[in-house]
């Protein structure tokens, strides 16, 4: 291979490759050099015995020819010829099964600390889950991180296609697929649907985009309202937007834009004229969506899934919110929501035993006030602001994120959802501008402090 490989905590870093870690025990493979050395050794074969060929059959036509050899010559029992004939291809048949077995065992076999994801392919959209319970049209991943696929499809074959990866993955319905990559380069790189799926095919596209873990960890925190509703996201979420347009261009299905109240003209089987209007109302969205039905959109093929089944109640309440006021009301229901969220914050953070060590006054217990601490430079050795991103790293392992020993314990255990809730709970204590003070307040206990955090610990734990 190429890239010279650094064997690291069970995995493989390569100099020079997008896809590396230990595809079997003890054995190194940098997967994408894996895939192109094979297609490289069978295509080379392959030109080899082109040539070959094409060189032998020349000669055979020049050298034997009636005119250079009137007499035919007569050849019988060449032990030599008959091996060759047989070893050699048989060498050369091995030899790629070799190669083809080992990129296929490289591209099968995912490290086991990989992170998983799973992938629910639609038509005609791709839907990625996240171990928190999140969810994405676009697949998000840490770079250098090892990221296993977990891929089924909820009505037709499709086909995962992620070239720059060497992946190529079908998506069965009832049936889990694995495969697994790894991007040590940021950056988007495309996603394709490699199996004819119907109309909608070839705009069945998604990318992968690689970014810092920082990044990552900062996506995971944000909160998806995909423009300000719910409603609207839940669209997206759901594959709706792959179909449906919101500023009045037809695709596969007719546009959304202004569709709440409208009458719609639908081919119904056996009805008088063979049509039927339905007011798209809340109760006609609702039958549109949730029913499984015999009849079609006029105008349009009958491709559209029922989601009685992949749809909860409140799901379809607000994207009919949508449908029917627009973003208005998801302004409105967001606040309300980050209003209960905040609150949980607050309880969660009296369990955790937060609050015995941090006021939310501006007092000083054993650690910094939680009052405006929000947005201001921390004490970690980068001096990076107080944000989301920080605060899920020091929550996870505060040494590590301060860059020195620290006596506020780590809280690993927190799912993904409880540190959102703590973020959120912070943020709405407020973020004072401007430090005027010699020491910056940050999320960390000072050493002034340590021997009352010590004494404190038990809260936290």
């Amino acid at each position: 291979m190429s890239a010279a490989v650094i064997s690291t905590a069970g995995q493989a870093v390569a100099a020079g490759g997008q896809v590396v870690a230990t595809a079997h025990p003890g054995n190194l493979v940098n997967v994408v050099a894996a895939v192109d050395n094979t297609f490289l050794l069978i295509f080379g074969i392959s030109a080899a015995l082109l040539v070959l060929i094409t060189a032998a059959m020349v000669y055979f036509v020049i050298r034997y020819s009636r005119k250079n050899n009137p007499v035919p010559a007569d050849f019988s029992n060449n032990l030599w010829a008959e091996v060759i004939w047989i070893v050699l291809p048989t060498l050369l048949v091995l030899g790629m099964f070799w190669s083809g077995w080992h990129s296929y065992r490289a591209l099968r076999d995912a490290p086991a600390d990989a992170l998983e994801i799973k992938v629910l392919a639609r038509m005609w959209a791709w839907d990625f889950e996240y171990p928190d319970g999140r969810h994405s049209g676009t697949l998000v991943v840490p770079m250098g991180m090892p990221v296993k696929l977990s891929l089924t499809s909820k009505d037709v074959i499709h086909g995962f296609f992620a070239p720059a990866f060497r992946l190529k993955i079908d998506t069965v319905p009832g049936m889990t697929s694995h495969g697994w990559f790894r991007a040590d380069k940021a950056g988007e790189y495309v996603i394709f649907c490699s199996v004819y799926c119907g109309v909608g095919h070839a705009k069945m596209l998604s990318a992968i985009k690689a970014v810092s873990q920082a990044d990552y960890d900062r996506f995971l925190a944000e909160k998806p309202t995909a423009g300000g509703h719910a409603g609207k996201a839940l669209l997206d979420a759901k594959g709706c937007l792959g179909c449906h347009s919101l500023d009045g261009t037809e695709s596969v299905g007719p546009t959304l834009k202004g569709v709440y109240g409208r009458m719609g003209v639908f081919v119904v089987p056996g009805a008088k004229g063979g049509e039927k209007r339905l007011k798209l109302d809340e109760a006609g969205l609702k039958a549109v969506i949730m029913e499984q039905r015999p009849w079609r959109v006029k105008g349009f093929e009958p491709v559209m899934p029922s989601y009685a089944d992949q749809m909860t109640p409140e799901e379809l309440a607000k994207i009919v919110g949508f449908l029917k006021n627009g973003d208005a009301s998801g302004q409105a229901a967001a606040t309300v929501e980050a209003a209960a969220t905040q609150e949980q914050g607050r309880a969660l953070a009296e369990a955790q035993g937060c609050l015995g060590c941090h006021s939310t006054d501006g007092g000083q217990i054993v650690g910094p006030s939680f009052k405006g601490l929000y947005g201001r430079p921390s004490t970690a050795k980068d001096k990076a602001p107080v944000d989301q991103a920080f605060v899920q790293a020091l929550l996870q392992d505060p040494a590590a994120r301060l860059g020195r020993a620290s006596t506020m314990p780590a809280y690993p255990d927190l799912t993904g959802a409880e540190r959102r809730k703590l973020v959120l709970f912070l943020k709405s204590l407020g973020s004072a501008p401007g430090i005027k003070s010699g020491k910056e307040p940050g999320m960390d206990h000072g050493m002034e402090h340590g021997a009352g955090h010590d004494a404190a610990a038990g809260a936290h734990q």
